[in-house]
């Protein structure tokens, strides 16, 4: 028997047809799976990543809290502590809010003078009504 003969008949080209099928599907499934694989595993990479630089934050956190001057300082200015002979000033932020407003000096000026004084950067000309 020859392969052209084992060819010619029918059944065995649908059995031939049936195992490259199957063998494509199989290989197919394979294929994505390693992909999922690759895709997870490059995510638990980067997730390893993110958690070693936040284990170092944490690691010099560690550091500054084991250190004396560290914790003085947050104790002085968390609670507001203070060593022995120190005077504390409480500054009220009523005094801190004068600072930052106005001065009664200080001319208002309409939206025409600003957009004058934006465009030419010198004062609006004024006729002597206005001044007057």
């Amino acid at each position: 028997m020859s392969l052209q003969f084992l060819l010619s008949r029918r059944w065995v080209s649908v059995i031939l047809i049936g195992v490259v099928i199957t063998v494509g599907t199989s290989l197919g499934r394979a294929l994505y799976q390693r992909t999922q694989l690759q895709r997870q595993i490059s995510d638990l990479q980067q997730s390893i990543t993110a958690q070693e630089q936040e284990k170092v934050e944490y690691q010099q956190l560690l550091d500054k809290i084991h250190d004396f001057t560290y914790i003085e300082r947050e104790a002085r200015l968390t609670f507001g502590l203070k060593k022995p002979g120190e005077g504390v000033f409480v500054v009220p932020d009523t005094v801190l809010n004068v600072k930052n407003a106005p001065t009664a000096t200080a001319q208002v000026t309409g939206n025409p003078e600003r957009w004058w004084k934006y465009f030419f950067g010198e004062e609006v000309p004024r006729s002597k009504e206005q001044d007057g």
